[in-house]
């Protein structure tokens, strides 16, 4: 099951297609959540990096409710909650040595190395989820970068602007 979600990452495989597993979903949102709270927590406060966690995966629960209940069903809101969360997962494992590269590599002549490679890795994200907002809801690729950036911009910068308001 994961190598049918893992292929979403490489841009293959059908996002209709996939099997869902409730099991499979809480297992990807706990492992979410911690990749989410160790980087963080290099970032920023452990106490902020958990709330700014779960505040993540609040928004992301209701930008997608939102969109699949817009679509008139209901049926592919799990199959895209595993997707979206397998494919963040993803790329937070490659963005983990970032966080220790950039620790390393500060004061040196390539600490903007580790930024430049996040920002690839950013840019992968958007692109992975624009692929699945046009796998699951046969939106063109306009609409579907577009949703995919608000989805970035409101998921991470969102809830860092929520965090910045309490």
């Amino acid at each position: 099951m994961l190598k049918d979600y893992i292929q979403l990452c490489w841009f293959k495989g059908y996002p209709e297609d996939l099997p869902t597993d409730r099991r499979f979903l809480w297992v990807n949102l706990g492992i979410y959540m911690l990749l989410g709270l160790f980087i963080q927590a290099n970032i920023t406060d452990p106490i902020e990096a958990f709330i700014q966690i779960f505040v993540e995966i609040f928004i992301t629960a209701i930008f997608l409710g939102a969109l699949i209940l817009k679509e008139g069903s209901t049926y592919h809101f799990e199959r895209f909650v595993t997707a979206v969360l397998v494919c963040e997962n993803f790329v937070y494992i490659l963005a983990l040595p970032l966080a220790f590269w950039f620790i390393f590599a500060k004061g040196t002549v390539s600490a903007a190395y580790p930024i430049y490679v996040g920002v690839g890795l950013v840019g992968w994200s958007i692109a992975i989820i624009s692929y699945l907002f046009r796998g699951l809801f046969n939106f063109d690729w306009q609409v579907s970068a577009v949703l995919s950036v608000a989805y970035f911009l409101f998921t991470y910068f969102g809830s860092f602007v929520l965090l910045l308001m309490m």
